[in-house]
C-alpha cells in the first residue's frame, strides 16, 4: 500500500527554489532515509507531507486520499480543511528542537494532544503516556519539567508525544542535529526500536551510519531535487552520481 505519494512537487520560498520536480512515492512499512547538504529541500519535503508547508505545483496523496492537487494554469489547492486535519493527525512528526511545553510536565506534555485533539479521557491518556516513556527510557522523568532534562531526554520525551496520537507514518526532521555528539546514541536507539516494529517512517538525517543500517532505502537531495532514490548500498557503496560519492566521503 502506498502511504505517500508526491508528483511534480514544486515549492519556493520567494526566489529560492526549495523543491524541484519531486516524485516520491513512501509504501507502508518502509524506512526511507533522507540525506544530502543543508539547505538542499529535505526537511521542506517533510514539511509539505505534513502540511507545515504548502506547495505550489504538484499532487501530495497521504493515505490514498490526494491532500493537494493542481489544475493546468493553477496553483495547487488542498482538500477542506476537516478532512485534511483528520489526514495529518495520522502523520506524527519529531522536530530536531523537541518543542515541548516549559511550563509543563513531561507526562503532561505526552498527555496534551491526546486530550485536546483526540479528545482521549484523562485516565486513558495518562496510561498511554506512562506506557511510552516506558518505551522510550524515561518512566522515572514523569514528573519532571523539560527544563530539567538533558537534550536526548528531551528528543525521547517529544518522540513518546508524537507516537501518542497512535500514528501511521513517522517524519523525523533530523532528530539528533541539535544534541551534544554523546546523546546521539540514546535518540537514535528509540528510532531503531521503532524501525524493529515495522513503522513507517521517513528519517532526514546527517548520520550516515544509521541511515545505512536502518533503511530500506536512501535518498539522496541536492539543490532541491531527487538526485539518487536506491537502497542503502547502492547509495554509500556505490553511488552513480559523483555529487553523493563526494558528500559521502566527507560525512563518514
Amino acid at each position: 500500500m502506498k502511504v505517500v505519494r508526491l508528483t511534480n512537487v514544486e515549492k519556493s520560498f520567494g526566489s529560492l527554489k526549495a523543491l524541484q520536480s519531486i516524485d516520491l512515492t513512501i509504501n507502508k512499512g518502509e524506512i526511507v532515509s533522507i540525506i544530502g547538504p543543508s539547505g538542499s529541500g529535505k526537511s521542506t519535503l517533510l514539511r509539505c507531507i505534513n502540511h507545515l508547508e504548502k506547495i505550489e505545483l504538484g499532487e501530495i496523496e497521504v493515505f490514498e486520499t490526494m491532500i493537494a492537487q493542481t489544475a493546468e494554469g493553477e496553483k495547487a489547492h488542498y482538500i477542506p480543511e476537516k478532512a485534511l486535519r483528520a489526514i495529518i493527525q495520522r502523520v506524527g512528526m519529531v522536530f530536531q528542537g523537541f518543542n515541548l511545553f516549559p511550563h509543563k510536565s513531561v507526562l503532561e506534555n505526552i498527555m496534551e494532544a491526546q486530550l485536546t485533539v483526540k479528545k482521549t479521557k484523562p485516565d486513558q491518556a495518562r496510561e498511554i503516556a506512562l506506557a511510552l516513556l516506558k518505551k522510550v527510557g524515561l518512566e522515572d522523568k514523569a514528573a519532571a519539567y523539560p527544563s530539567q532534562l538533558s537534550g536526548g531526554q528531551k528528543q525521547r520525551v517529544a518522540i513518546a508525544r508524537a507516537l501518542a496520537m497512535n500514528p501511521e507514518i513517522m517524519l523525523f526532521d533530523e532528530p539528533t542535529s541539535a544534541l551534544d555528539p554523546e546523546l546521539v546514541g540514546e535518540v537514535l536507539q528509540v528510532i531503531k526500536k521503532l524501525a524493529q516494529e515495522q513503522m513507517t517512517m521517513i528519517v532526514v538525517t546527517h548520520e550516515m551510519a544509521f541511515a545505512r543500517e536502518i533503511s530500506n532505502r536512501v535518498i539522496f537531495m541536492d539543490e532541491g531535487k531527487i538526485i539518487e532514490d536506491g537502497t542503502p548500498d547502492s547509495i554509500f557503496v556505490t553511488p552513480a552520481h559523483p555529487r553523493i560519492k563526494s558528500f559521502i566521503e566527507r560525512m563518514i
